[in-house]
């Protein structure tokens, strides 16, 4: 499982077997030629429920009440660059 937080603070687990999918691959492809919408895909095979609508509340603008489009890239992002720190990386340091 790979624990972790962003650098804006948001704290997410994933999953082992979340890595081991061929949609999660062709969803992160169609991201890297370009197809951005593709992001919500991914966000929704890494992260469970519980977590999107976390990660939601974390991007939400407080006056207007919106989940900030930028923020949430930004967030997933830094999931998918391996910001967070992983627990076990930092056991065997």
């Amino acid at each position: 499982m790979l624990k972790g937080k962003t650098t804006s603070g948001f704290e997410f687990e994933i999953k082992d077997e979340a890595f081991d999918n061929w949609e999660l691959l062709e969803a992160l492809a169609d991201v890297d030629n370009g197809h951005y919408s593709a992001t919500v895909r991914v966000t929704r095979q890494l992260l469970d429920k519980a977590q999107l609508d976390r990660l939601k509340e974390h991007c939400r603008d407080k006056e207007t009440g919106r989940v900030s489009k930028n923020k949430m890239f930004a967030e997933i992002a830094d999931i998918l660059k391996g910001a967070g720190t992983d627990d076990e990386k930092e056991k065997n340091v």
